[in-house]
C-alpha cells in the first residue's frame, strides 16, 4: 500500500490506540503485551503508515527507551559480577560457536544455490550468524521484571551475559564503521571518575520530586550517551556505564523505580519500530521460520556451556531459557551489512520477522519455566557436569518459628520487628546475594534462597515453623512462591502475604493464604492506630 502522512496528533492517536488494544488482547491470552506492540508495527506497515510523521515520532521514542533500559540495568549490576568466569567465558564462547554454526549453515545453503541465500559470501553469512548470536536485552529484562526475577541468581546471570554481548556489539560497530574512537577516549577513565563524584552529589540534592525525574534523564542521556557519542563510542553503552557508577548510591532503588515507568512507555516505540522494518514477503517468512530451529540450538548451547561451571541445574535452565531468543541488535547489524552491500535489503525484514517469532515462541516457555524445570528436572540435572553448586538452595532448620521471605522495604522491617520479640526464632530469606551478605555482616540470621524453587520447600524442615511471611516487593514473586507452597504434601504453618490491589487479594484468597495484608488500605489504618497510641503516651 502507499504511504500515508498525517498530522502528528492523529499519528499518536492511531499508534497509541492500536498498541493498547493489541497489548490488551495479548494479555487476555496470558502473553506479554510486547507481542501486541510488535503486531501493531506490522499492521501499521501493512496499512501504509511507515513514512512521514510516524517514523519521526517512534524513532526517538525507541532510542530513548533503549537508553533508559540500559541505564536501569546498570543500576542493578556491579562490575564484579561481569568478571565471573561463568559470565564472560559463557558469553564469549556462545557468541563464537553460534556465529560459526549459523554462519556456516547459511553459507552452506548458499553454495547449494537456494534462491534466498544465493550469492552470499562467507563474510556475509558470518555477519548474519553474528547478528543472530545475540539475545534480546529488551525482551529478557522485561520478562525478568514482570516475573520479579531481576535480582534473582538466574536474572543476574542473564543480565551479565547481555552486558558482555553489548561489549561485543561495540567492537563490531566500531570495526564496521571503519571509524576508531577519537583520541579523547583516553580521557574516559578520568571523566567517569569525575562524573561519578558529580552525579553522586547531584542525586543527593535532587530531592524526591520532579528534579529526581529530570536527573533520571540527565544522567543517562547527557552524562552517559552524549559523552560516549562524542568520542565515537556506542551511545547506549554510556547509559549502561553511568547506571553502573550509581549502583552503590543509597538512592539507586528510588531512582530505578522512578524511571521504570518512563522506560516501559518509551519501549513501546521500540517494539512497534521492529514491525516498521518492512512488510514481510512469503519468502522472508519461510526463511524466518526455517531459521527458528536455531532458537533451540542457542538455548541448548547455553545449557551445555553453563554446565561446565558450578551452577545448579535450575539456575542453568532458567538462565538459558531466558536467553533463547534473538536480539534487536540483529537489525542494527543487518542495516550495517546492507549499507556495505554485504546482504540484500530483504534480509532486514527477515530479521525483523525472525526476532518477532522468537519472542512469540519464547514467551509461553518463559511463563511456564518453573513447571518445565520440574517436569524435566531429572534429565536437566544429568546434563550438569559438576556436583558442586555455588548457589545451593537454602534449607530452613528446625529452630525457626518465623520465616520472612523478601527483605526489602516491607520485609526487612517485619524481620527486625519479629527479631525484637523472638530473637532466636526468626530467619530472613532473600535471593539478592549482596543484600544477604551485608545483613549477615551486621549479625542478622538471614540466608540466600529462592522461594520459587520447589527444592526450597521440599528440602527444609518446617515442623516447628508457625508463620511464613511473603514480603517480596513484587506480586509475581509472592504469587509464584505461593504456588510452590501449595505443592507441599502437607503444611502446618500459616501464610501471610502482602498485596496492592483487589484482584491480587482475590487470587491469594483462592491460593489459601491465611492472612493478606492489603498494603494500600491497611497502611492507612496502621498509621492511624500508631498515631493514636503515640498520642495517648504523650497525653499520659
Amino acid at each position: 500500500m502507499g504511504s500515508i502522512d498525517l498530522d502528528a496528533v492523529y499519528i499518536d492517536a492511531i499508534w497509541l490506540s492500536l498498541a493498547f488494544l493489541s497489548g490488551l488482547l495479548m494479555k487476555r491470552f496470558n502473553l506479554p503485551a510486547l507481542l501486541g506492540f510488535l503486531a501493531t508495527g506490522f499492521f501499521l506497515t501493512f496499512s501504509g503508515f511507515t513514512e512521514g510523521n510516524l517514523n519521526q515520532i517512534l524513532g526517538p521514542l525507541s532510542d530513548l527507551g533503549i537508553t533508559l533500559l540500559l541505564f536501569t540495568i546498570g543500576l542493578k549490576i556491579k562490575i564484579k559480577q561481569l568478571i565471573k568466569p561463568e559470565i564472560w567465558i559463557t558469553a564469549s564462547t556462545h557468541i563464537i560457536i553460534t556465529t560459526l554454526t549459523i554462519g556456516g549453515v547459511i553459507f552452506g545453503v548458499s553454495i547449494l544455490g537456494v534462491q534466498y541465500f544465493a550469492d552470499m559470501s562467507l563474510e556475509s553469512a558470518m555477519t548474519v550468524g553474528f547478528a543472530l548470536s545475540f539475545s534480546s536485552t529488551v525482551f529478557i529484562v522485561k520478562s525478568l521484571e514482570e516475573r520479579g526475577e531481576i535480582t534473582s541468581r538466574h536474572g543476574r546471570f542473564a543480565i551479565g551475559i547481555l552486558v558482555v554481548q553489548d561489549i561485543f556489539a561495540v567492537i563490531f560497530l566500531t570495526i564496521s564503521k571503519s571509524v576508531l574512537p577519537t583520541v579523547w577516549v583516553l580521557a574516559l577513565p578520568l571523566y567517569l571518575y569525575l562524573v561519578k563524584l558529580i552525579l553522586d552529589r547531584l542525586l543527593d540534592k535532587a530531592g524526591h520530586g520532579e528534579l529526581l525525574t529530570v536527573f533520571g534523564f540527565f544522567a543517562p542521556l547527557i552524562a552517559g550517551a552524549l559523552a560516549f557519542d562524542l568520542v565515537d563510542l556506542k551511545y547506549d553503552l554510556g547509559a549502561l556505564i553511568i547506571g553502573m557508577l550509581l549502583v552503590n548510591h543509597p538512592r539507586k532503588e528510588e531512582l530505578y523505580d522512578r524511571m521504570s515507568g518512563y522506560k516501559d512507555f518509551f519501549l513501546i516505540g521500540f517494539f512497534i519500530n521492529i514491525g516498521l522494518a518492512g512488510m514481510p514477503t512469503l519468502g522472508s517468512v519461510i526463511v524466518a521460520v526455517c531459521l527458528l530451529t536455531f532458537v533451540i540450538f542457542k538455548g541448548w548451547l547455553f545449557i551445555q556451556i553453563f554446565s561446565f561451571f558450578q551452577l545448579r541445574a535450575r539456575t542453568n535452565f532458567l538462565t538459558s531459557l531466558h536467553l533463547s531468543n534473538y536480539s534487536e541488535f540483529g537489525l542494527i547489524v543487518g542495516a550495517v551489512a546492507v549499507s556495505n552491500g554485504m546482504i540484500d535489503s530483504d534480509w532486514l525484514t527477515t530479521l525483523a520477522v525472525f526476532m518477532s517469532l522468537s519472542f512469540l515462541i519464547s514467551s509461553p516457555f518463559v511463563a511456564r519455566s518453573y513447571e518445565l524445570f520440574e517436569k524435566y528436572q531429572v534429565k536437566l540435572t544429568k546434563w550438569n557436569r559438576t556436583s558442586k553448586e555455588i548457589d545451593k538452595q537454602a534449607q530452613i532448620d528446625g529452630a525457626a518459628k518465623y520465616v520472612v521471605i523478601g527483605l526489602g522495604s516491607i520485609g526487612l522491617p517485619a524481620y527486625f520487628h519479629l527479631k525484637e520479640s523472638f530473637p532466636n526464632s526468626v530467619i530472613g530469606v532473600d535471593y539478592n546475594g549482596d543484600k544477604v551478605n551485608q545483613l549477615k555482616k551486621e549479625g542478622n540470621n538471614v540466608v540466600w534462597g529462592d522461594s520459587t524453587d520447589r527444592d526450597f520447600w521440599d528440602e527444609s524442615n518446617w515442623e516447628k515453623v508457625d508463620v511464613v511471611v511473603l514480603a517480596m516487593s513484587d506480586y509475581a514473586s509472592n504469587h509464584n512462591t505461593m504456588k510452590q507452597i501449595n505443592k507441599m504434601k502437607e503444611r502446618e504453618f500459616k501464610i501471610a502475604a502482602i498485596c496492592h490491589y483487589d484482584d491480587e487479594k482475590e487470587i491469594f484468597e483462592n491460593l489459601n493464604v491465611d492472612y493478606i495484608y492489603d498494603y494500600k488500605t491497611s497502611v492507612g489504618e496502621d498509621f492511624a492506630q500508631h498515631a493514636m497510641e503515640k498520642s495517648r503516651k504523650i497525653v499520659l
